[in-house]
């Protein structure tokens, strides 16, 4: 065979798997999405995360939970009647390293969080952690949450068995809101209540592994919406 024609065919090839593995990795995170928004929490780390153990997941401030058992614990806690989230993930960025046994991407996500709380048959109890996240009320005081909000989700990814998993996620939120306000008019708010609001994230009903689900690191970084704040790139997009 020709020597051009056979480094025509085997670019060509190369260009090809490149292009089935962004394929894997998108179809990957739209899983991920779907399996969130269905309130299918359990299912996310056994399916399509890694199996080490030195995985790990950081949301917005809340520093890094290092640890495959403390990832799962981010997603066991949104199994609550009247609760409904969602992650719609848009300008994606991916790069395949040259091996092919590790990725890069970054995603734009809008979301939204929703508890009907006091609204709800089962209404929480007063010592309830969820709770600290309720952000509206109604004229008699009921609290609920029903917010909207922009992030950036950041993964490195691995080929296990030949199929793509998540290793670890960063999500950056760039703002959120009660659905009734705006991020602008409640910057100053989320500002007191970030800290209660993250620690509850990392509850969890199920019995853990370690005395507390404390954080492994510090934050690595985070930019959120902020009335005196100037956007921050955070990331080096590289090379496709």
């Amino acid at each position: 065979m020709d020597e051009k024609l056979l480094q025509r065919l085997e670019a060509l090839e190369t260009k090809l798997s490149r292009l089935e593995d962004k394929a894997e990795i998108e179809n990957l995170m739209a899983k991920h999405n779907f399996y969130f928004s269905a309130g299918q929490g359990r299912r996310i780390v056994p399916e399509l995360w890694t199996k080490d153990e030195n995985a790990s997941i950081e949301y917005g401030a809340s520093s890094v939970y290092g640890a495959l058992w403390k990832v799962l614990t981010f997603y066991v806690n949104f199994e609550n009647p009247g609760c409904f989230s969602t992650f719609t993930g848009t300008n994606q960025y991916l790069t395949i390293a040259p091996d092919e046994n590790t990725a890069h991407g970054v995603w734009m996500v809008v979301g939204t969080e929703s508890d009907a709380g006091d609204l709800s048959t089962s209404k929480p109890a007063a010592d309830d952690q969820r709770r600290v996240l309720f952000s509206s009320a109604t004229e008699e005081g009921e609290r609920y949450r029903a917010e909207v909000l922009l992030q950036k989700h950041e993964a490195n990814f691995v080929k296990e068995g030949g199929c793509w998993k998540i290793h670890d996620l960063h999500i950056s939120e760039y703002f959120r809101c009660p659905a009734g306000s705006d991020w602008v008019k409640y910057a100053k708010t989320r500002q007191v209540t970030d800290g209660m609001w993250l620690e509850a994230k990392f509850e969890t009903p199920d019995p853990i592994l370690s005395w507390e689900n404390l954080p492994s690191g510090e934050t690595t970084y985070h930019w959120q919406y902020d009335v005196d704040a100037m956007p921050e790139l955070q990331i080096d997009l590289g090379a496709p």
